[in-house]
């Protein structure tokens, strides 16, 4: 059994199933769980900024020491051990300092293991679409069992939840086995002297990248921590909240399962651009929209394919500007600069929307993501990694 159980189909499913169920039971409703023990908007922003303060130290060092180390599924794992256990104290607390210390570890765990799952899904004898398809299945799941779980059952049992998912995702890394990311002589190269750090800091498109995907993830982070809120805050019920997410995530399927239709063949510059308008559409949406089902209908139809669009244009923005032995830290680099976006854009967020409302929160994001839009137009990659095949 255990035999067949290696690097079978299904460990795959279980790895893929098991990390976004971790992550959508964590954060899909977790400003919901936050707002109902009592917490107020600043002090809910100053909670949810912890993940981008720990993960801008977390993710590039732990991304590092995955490229670097042999048994690369042994951090994974240890990172999924570590997630389990503070959900479980997180669950337990009600002080907002330990609060902010607790979801700063949780959430900077669960950063850091997207780029090595990401790494595994392009680099595995099956192909991206099939695995990561799970992924969207699992938080689609998460999304709508957290929702249930927050109406229906005590607050501490959805972080029960949690550290079971993380039991699933560690049982499916057990199973995988990793393929090497280089040619054998650049992998022995790789092995002999280690990634060269060089190949990233003396990349200018790269960290002209890096600036764009700061200003989207930014935003697209303050937007899952608060659409949940915008949703009770428009009239729908809390229970329909994690309905809605479900919805907008199994949107991502087709995206995900024909990703080696379009994603190699566009290049990253025209794929960057997408993600920048499907966000301004949205963010105008929810700033000016009257109807609750006018919000709810794009939050559906646009919300989780423009998250996804981007994290798949990560992995292929890395591959085609950095040495394939810089994948992971590549990947990790460009979460960090991001949580440090999140970090400040979550903490803006909370003040505006204490000041002025959430509408206007997300209509500065709008603004924020034309000018992310605009300084997309100066980059420049060449198209010539085939990742997604």
């Amino acid at each position: 059994m255990l035999s067949r159980f290696k690097n079978s189909y299904f460990s795959y499913v279980l790895l893929y199933t098991g990390y976004y169920l971790v992550f959508s039971l964590y954060s899909s409703v977790l400003a919901v769980y936050l707002a109902g023990i009592g917490l107020s908007d600043q002090e809910l922003s100053l909670i949810l900024s912890a993940a981008g303060v720990f993960s801008f130290f977390v993710a590039p060092i732990s991304g590092y020491l995955t490229d670097r180390v042999k048994n690369q599924k042994l951090v994974a794992g240890l990172m999924l051990a570590g997630i389990g256990g503070f959900a479980l104290v997180f669950a337990l607390c009600r002080s907002l300092w330990a609060l902010f210390l607790l979801n700063g570890m949780v959430m900077s765990l669960i950063n850091s293991i997207t780029p090595f799952c990401e790494r595994v899904a392009g680099n595995s004898s099956y192909r991206y679409g099939v695995l990561r398809v799970w992924g969207t299945l699992g938080y689609a799941a998460g999304a709508q069992g957290a929702g249930l779980a927050i109406e229906r059952l005590p607050g501490p049992a959805l972080f029960v939840l949690v550290a079971g998912a993380c039991l699933i995702t560690l049982i499916g890394l057990a199973g995988v086995e990793l393929r090497p990311q280089a040619p054998a002589a650049e992998k022995a190269q790789a092995e002999k002297k280690g990634p060269k750090l060089s190949a990233l800091a003396g990349n200018p498109q790269f960290f002209l990248f890096l600036g764009a995907a700061a200003l989207f993830a930014g935003c697209s982070g303050v937007n899952i921590n608060y659409s949940p809120v915008l949703l009770t805050t428009i009239g729908v019920p809390t229970g329909m909240v994690g309905t809605v997410l479900f919805f907008s995530t199994l949107v991502e399927v087709p995206l995900i399962l024909f990703s080696h239709k379009f994603m190699d063949r566009l290049g990253g510059k025209t794929l960057t651009a997408i993600c920048f308008v499907l966000a301004i559409a949205q963010y105008l949406v929810y700033g000016l929209a009257l109807s609750p089902a006018g919000v709810v209908a794009v939050m559906i139809g646009i919300k989780a394919i423009a998250s996804t669009l981007y994290m798949m244009l990560c992995l292929k923005m890395v591959r085609c500007l950095l040495p394939g032995g810089l994948t992971t830290t590549g990947l990790a680099v460009v979460a960090s600069v991001t949580n440090l976006s999140q970090i400040l854009l979550q903490n803006l967020g909370g003040w505006v929307v204490s000041a002025s409302g959430i509408r206007a929160m997300y209509l500065g994001m709008a603004i924020l993501c034309g000018a992310g839009l605009a300084l997309t137009g100066f980059l420049q990659v060449k198209n010539e990694e085939k990742v997604f095949g």
